[in-house]
């Protein structure tokens, strides 16, 4: 089992209510000679979701699956669609059926988009708690990167010029017909 003492030691801190240090390519970049060829293929799996066969990769792909099952089959129930391919017949979890509810009842939709992050982000901590030095500990930073990366695109400038010109296409779209 390799160990990337040196790498990680280098890394800096990720927190869930921090900055972006970097962007996952920069990462890979950082990795690409530290770390073997295999376990760079892992990283590279990791930020792009590629599905993967190891074990760590999979439980958080899994993760992920159930989450967006979950999400699909509230939102059909909401749009009172009752389509059987949007019925969520997998695993199921409490802590998921939860939170996608708070996420569906909020009327913000970046507030229930970060709880959504913030998931998976607590279901990274949980399974990555004792793989520090490990490649498990890289795929995590990678991934934890990756949310911090989308949730650095959520500006309130970007997001008022998007409603803007979505409203101006609208008015235009009604002035026409």
């Amino acid at each position: 089992m390799a160990s990337y003492y040196y790498l990680v030691a280098t890394l800096p801190s990720l927190r869930y209510d921090g900055v972006l240090p970097f962007t996952t390519d920069t990462f890979l970049s950082l990795c690409k000679d530290q770390v073997s060829k295999a376990h760079y293929l892992l990283l590279e799996q990791a930020v792009s979701g590629v599905a993967s066969s190891h074990h760590f990769l999979f439980q958080y792909q899994h993760f992920a699956g159930m989450v967006k099952k979950e999400l699909t089959e509230a939102r059909s129930r909401k749009l009172s669609l009752s389509d059987p391919s949007y019925r969520n017949d997998g695993d199921k979890e409490a802590k998921i059926s939860d939170t996608v509810r708070q996420a569906l009842s909020s009327d913000d939709v970046l507030q229930a988009e970060m709880l959504l992050i913030r998931l998976h982000w607590n279901y990274l901590d949980d399974l990555s708690a004792l793989h520090t030095f490990d490649i498990e500990g890289l795929l995590s930073y990678a991934l934890k990167l990756k949310m911090l990366q989308r949730k650095s695109l959520f500006t309130r400038e970007e997001g008022n010029a998007e409603f803007k010109r979505l409203f101006s296409n609208i008015q235009t779209e009604i002035e026409n017909n």
